[in-house]
């Protein structure tokens, strides 16, 4: 068997054992179905460890890439239905797929560091989407990824220089078609909204 087979394998059963640990006899037994959208997030609650109402994690597969991303999704959907409780309560299983799903495309680095916001790390959220900036410094997302991680730790001075850099960046970086930008396409609106308010223009 090829060793990346087995690095996977074995990844996915650690993976399993998170979720199993984290739900324990509190959790749900239920699957949910694979969500597709996404939106901006907002503070609530703190986290818990024990399961809140409303269904487990994404089926899990062989693709850890595959299983970060089913969570992420469903973080983002429990955001968009308002139960950040929820959300915060995936969001420490998302930061181990990701973790385990090896060297991180932008888009992976984006959807990281928004799920380290909502679990309020956001030192770590900031640098992972600094990451982004360091091979693009005007990716949309390593922007608005920054800037959402620096409101949340407080700075509202380096959030404002992000936002900044966002607007300043959007026109052309629009025009490169990113593959990332596609698939988030109806989210860049928001963030660009928010931008706008951020420097009251």
């Amino acid at each position: 068997m090829p060793p990346a087979v087995i690095v996977a394998g074995i990844g996915l059963v650690l993976l399993l054992g998170a979720f199993l640990l984290r739900f324990g006899d509190g959790g749900s037994a239920g699957v949910a179905s694979d969500a597709t959208s996404s939106a901006p997030f907002s503070s609530g609650a703190s986290p818990s460890t024990t399961a809140p109402s409303g269904g487990g994690p994404p089926a899990l597969s062989g693709d850890m890439r595959a299983n970060a991303d089913g969570l992420f999704d469903r973080i983002m959907r429990e955001l968009s239905a308002g139960d950040t409780a929820r959300a915060r309560f995936f969001a420490p299983m998302a930061m181990d797929a990701y973790r385990m799903a090896g060297e991180l495309d932008a888009d992976g680095r984006f959807h990281l560091s928004l799920v380290q916001s909502i679990a309020e790390e956001y030192t770590a959220a900031r640098e992972t989407a600094e990451s982004i900036l360091g091979q693009n410094p005007n990716h949309l997302l390593g922007l608005a990824a920054a800037a959402t991680a620096a409101e949340g730790a407080g700075d509202d001075e380096a959030a404002l220089a992000y936002h900044r850099r966002f607007l300043e960046a959007l026109p052309s970086e629009r025009e490169r078609g990113l593959q990332e930008y596609q698939d988030h396409a109806l989210i860049l609106p928001e963030y660009e909204a928010a931008a706008r308010a951020a420097i009251g223009g």
